[in-house]
């Protein structure tokens, strides 16, 4: 049987914020990859103690095997839930985004709550990509705005959906082979997508040998384009080809 190589790589900076809210986990179980990325929202650590939770919560999930149908992820995303709302005070309603994505087998399939997004991209190529639960977002499905607007649009940061909260129901993909060409794949909180275009992600791509090199030139690109007082950005890049594994912390 032909052996899968998967090569991951992460990211996270507080940027210009006096602490830093979001979280990334990338996790290897004997039956499953998981890589997860968070970005809290509080302030005052609240947003940090919300990632830690829902992060924490579904890691344990997948690997106790709540993956491997869509009620498991329904289930294993309310007790993330359950987890962001056990934090909360009266004093602080945190509550995080989530997106993870799944690699088992020769298959890959991912899951969101919120505007941090899973980028796929097929042979150097964007395939796909997750849809906020966002206001512009909804803005886009309406025709009142294009795609590229959200980046700039003033209700960017107003989400319809976060951990922690209410409104929690995860988006869930359909499975996808991995087992032709080769596969890489973007988790990002807001942060980093604000100013990273989809052309610079796939230029960006192209140019680079391994995920830690292409998070690296990303970053460099959000260095050069993000104002001092920026927020929190965190990413994971992971890319599935022929081949044994590895991996670039």
């Amino acid at each position: 049987m032909d052996q899968m190589r998967k090569e991951y790589a992460m990211l996270t900076q507080k940027g210009g914020r006096s602490v830093n809210e979001d979280k990334v986990l990338i996790k290897e179980f004997s039956h499953l990859s998981a890589v997860i990325v968070a970005d809290g929202l509080g302030g005052a650590g609240g947003g940090a103690a919300a990632s830690q939770a829902a992060v924490e919560k579904l890691a344990s999930c997948f690997e106790r095997g709540m993956y491997q149908s869509p009620e498991a992820l329904f289930k294993a995303v309310r007790m993330a839930n359950e987890a962001v709302l056990s934090c909360q005070t009266q004093e602080c309603k945190m509550c995080t985004t989530i997106v993870a994505l799944l690699l088992h087998g020769k298959q890959a399939q991912w899951i969101h709550v919120g505007d941090s997004r899973l980028y796929h991209f097929r042979n150097l190529k964007l395939e796909t990509s997750t849809m906020d639960h966002s206001v512009p977002q909804m803005a886009v499905m309406m025709g009142m705005i294009n795609w590229e607007d959200i980046r700039s649009h003033p209700d960017r940061n107003r989400l319809l959906r976060a951990l922690g909260s209410s409104e929690a129901m995860p988006d869930i993909s359909a499975p996808i082979s991995l087992a032709e060409g080769m596969h890489s794949f973007l988790l990002c909180t807001d942060g980093f997508w604000e100013y990273v275009t989809e052309n610079e992600m796939e230029k960006t791509l192209a140019a680079s040998a391994n995920p830690k090199e292409w998070l690296f030139k990303m970053e460099q690109l959000i260095k050069t384009k993000a104002p001092a007082n920026q927020d929190n950005y965190t990413a994971a890049a992971v890319y599935v080809r022929k081949g044994p594994a590895a991996y670039f912390p």
